[in-house]
């Protein structure tokens, strides 16, 4: 069973136990979306979740976590005690720390996509295109990826 299917019937059972049809989701959310999101059939965002939830009287991670404990077979107090070990390994490792810096005036702040090419690589790319070396020769001269040559040698024009 996967965690889809799971909250899928977690959020059905919610919904049935609170005596609540899908039209009472009426501008929160389209009946329909919310008969895709109960059958499986489509994957919920987290935005969603949390209007479902709000809808259900519940938190959004309640229904998660309801969910993957009976996606993992294993009782909601085992997961949110294995939840907890896993918390404090992401304060451990300085996550819970830094969390604050990602911020700025209330906005995530943006970063770049992707992985940087460290300048000495765009500069042995750059090196190789000179020499007239192709795409391919470059990449497995420097070690990268044709796509990555490719970026570069586009970037910086011919």
């Amino acid at each position: 069973m996967s965690l889809r299917n799971s909250l899928a019937a977690v959020l059905r059972l919610m919904r049935i136990s609170r005596g609540l049809s899908k039209d009472d989701f009426q501008g929160v959310i389209d009946p329909k979306h919310l008969y895709n999101l109960e059958s499986a059939r489509s994957s919920v965002t987290i935005d969603t979740l949390e209007a479902v939830a709000s809808v259900l009287q519940v938190d959004a991670l309640t229904l998660l976590t309801v969910a993957a404990s009976l996606e993992q077979r294993e009782s909601h107090d085992e997961l949110l005690g294995r939840l907890g070990i896993e918390g404090k390994q992401l304060a451990e490792l300085g996550v819970l720390a830094r969390w604050h810096g990602e911020f700025q005036n209330g906005s995530l702040i943006a970063t770049q996509s992707g992985r940087r090419t460290s300048p000495d690589k765009v500069e042995a790319i750059l090196n190789c295109r000179a020499q007239g070396l192709s795409r391919k020769e470059t990449a497995d001269e420097v070690g990268v990826s044709a796509t990555t040559v490719g970026r570069i040698w586009n970037r910086v024009g011919k």
